[in-house]
C-alpha cells in the first residue's frame, strides 16, 4: 500500500516538473524566432491574433516586466556573440551597430537568469555618441571603457535586448541590419 502511494506520488511529481520544463521550453522556443540562419538574434512576437502571442507574452510577464505595445516597438534578444558563445559578465564585448531608420531605440542586458530588481543596464538612441557616419561602437564590460559603455549589472551570463521603434509602421524595421557582438576578451 505504501509503496503504490509513493510511486504514484512521484509520478505526479515527475509529471509536473515535465510539464513546467515543456511550458518554459515553449514560451521560448514559439515566443520567439531567429531572424536569419547566420545570427543568434531573435525577434519576438507580440501581434495580436497570433499563434506565439500567448508564448510571448509570457516570456515577459515570467520575467516580471509588462509586454511593449507591439504596435509601437519591435524586440530582439540575443544571448550569444557571433562566434556563438553564451554573454558572459566576466568578458569585455564590441557591439558596431548602424543607425536604424526608427525614431528611437534602446539596448539593455540583463540576467539570463530570473532578473532582479533594478539589474538592467540600459543604453538608448538619446544616449549614445555616433561617428561621422552615424555608426556607432558600444562596449560591454564589467569596468568602465572609453565611449558608449554599458555595465552587466549581474555574475555570470546574460542576454541584450534591442527595442526598436516601429513608428506606427511594420515596414520601418521589418528587416533591421542587426548589430555584431564581437568578444574582445576575459
Amino acid at each position: 500500500m505504501l509503496v503504490r502511494a509513493t510511486s504514484r506520488i512521484s509520478i505526479m511529481v515527475i509529471g509536473l516538473i515535465g510539464g513546467w520544463s515543456s511550458a518554459l521550453y515553449s514560451i521560448d522556443a514559439v515566443g520567439s524566432s531567429l531572424i536569419s540562419d547566420k545570427s543568434s538574434w531573435r525577434k519576438w512576437d507580440l501581434a495580436s491574433g497570433t499563434s506565439s502571442n500567448p508564448y510571448a507574452l509570457a516570456h515577459f510577464l515570467l520575467d516580471g516586466k509588462i509586454p511593449p505595445a507591439q504596435s509601437l516597438f519591435d524586440i530582439y534578444s540575443n544571448g550569444r556573440d557571433d562566434e556563438g558563445s553564451r554573454f558572459s559578465s566576466g568578458c569585455v564585448y564590441s557591439i558596431s551597430m548602424v543607425e536604424f531608420e526608427s525614431r528611437w531605440w534602446s539596448l539593455s542586458v540583463t540576467p539570463s537568469q530570473k532578473p532582479e530588481a533594478d539589474s538592467s543596464s540600459v543604453l538608448s538612441s538619446d544616449d549614445v555618441v555616433r561617428a561621422n557616419d552615424g555608426s556607432l561602437i558600444m562596449a560591454i564590460s564589467a569596468h568602465p571603457v572609453p565611449g558608449n559603455w554599458v555595465k552587466p549589472a549581474t555574475t555570470g551570463n546574460f542576454e541584450i535586448q534591442l527595442l526598436i521603434s516601429n513608428n506606427g509602421s511594420s515596414d520601418a524595421t521589418s528587416n533591421p541590419v542587426m548589430p555584431t557582438v564581437q568578444r574582445v576578451g576575459c
